[in-house]
């Protein structure tokens, strides 16, 4: 498999092992409760979840880029996008540096 394309963060197996953490948190905002606890303490619900300081950094800037480099599954990303108000469009204009 091609992994090396320019511009591109390709989700391979390992990439997948190493957002593990990312990934189940983001999963776990499937439910209204999750989301609210989420909303209410960012920084617990992520310590809580196990992620590393610097998946938590990336979460707290809102950097989707930094999460899909981390191992972030775009369609879990999307469910983190969602709970803290943020679209498509926002998540796509920000991982294209336009805001």
């Amino acid at each position: 498999m091609k992994t090396d394309i320019p511009g591109t963060t390709v989700f391979t197996g390992e990439r997948s092992r190493q957002g593990y953490r990312l990934n189940r948190m983001a999963m776990s905002l499937s439910t209204p409760e999750n989301r609210r606890r989420f909303c209410a303490d960012e920084q617990a619900y992520m310590t809580e979840m196990g992620l590393s300081r610097r998946e938590k950094d990336a979460v707290r800037r809102r950097d989707w880029s930094e999460m899909l480099a981390q191992g972030g599954n775009i369609y879990l990303l999307l469910k983190i996008g969602a709970t803290v108000g943020q679209s498509v469009l926002d998540m796509q204009r920000q991982m294209r540096g336009e805001g």
